[in-house]
């Protein structure tokens, strides 16, 4: 396992574009990753790979009214205006139809219905994990982890809702976070 200050440290664009299967994001807000060259040329490198099978991607989407909308983007943008956290929602949903339109065999955009609790990024068998705190300084500079897992296996035990009999602890460890990334895109969101 490693732990880093700073997100930048991880060398995500890197490992997008060395993606051999699938990645997943669950960091609620992609306006960000729409204005980085480098994130963009990553993601495009494994999409246009035949063997890469999804992007799987949990936003918080404009508009919605999910009983804690409002207390997780204070948190998310602490300190930014409303107007502002609002754009770069909007900002996101619209990178993240383009990049769909592009590749819909590939894309796929879930709804966040349940709170966020942290922010992952999954490529393969690579979690890496941040967290979200009421601070002006934001998630992407704050302390990140990345650990290596099965990943497949793990989904397969979420799928299950079983945790097998003698897991590791650092196994168990590692399930959380795909748990989190698991219920969040089988939750049903109330479109109305």
């Amino acid at each position: 396992m490693k732990l880093v200050s700073g997100v930048g440290e991880l060398g995500i664009p890197a490992m997008f574009a060395e993606a051999k299967r699938g990645i997943i994001l669950h960091a609620a807000v992609y306006g960000p990753f729409s204005k980085s060259e480098v994130h963009i040329q990553g993601l495009e490198k494994a999409l246009s790979r035949t063997s890469f099978n999804s992007l799987d991607v949990i936003a918080v989407q404009p508009g919605r009214e999910n009983g804690w909308d409002d207390s997780f983007l204070t948190a998310l943008r602490f300190g930014i205006s409303r107007q502002s956290v609002d754009d770069e929602l909007e900002l996101s949903q619209s990178f993240l139809a383009e990049l769909a339109e592009r590749h819909p065999e590939k894309v796929n955009v879930f709804p966040a219905g349940n709170l966020p609790c942290l922010p992952l990024v999954i490529v393969d068998d690579t979690i890496c994990f941040g967290q979200y705190a009421h601070s002006c300084v934001h998630a992407p500079q704050g302390f990140w982890g990345c650990v290596e897992a099965d990943v497949e296996k793990l989904f397969s035990w979420a799928e299950s809702g079983n945790i097998p009999v003698g897991a590791g602890a650092e196994e168990i460890a590692a399930f959380r976070l795909v748990s989190e990334c698991s219920r969040a895109m089988k939750c049903s969101v109330n479109v109305e």
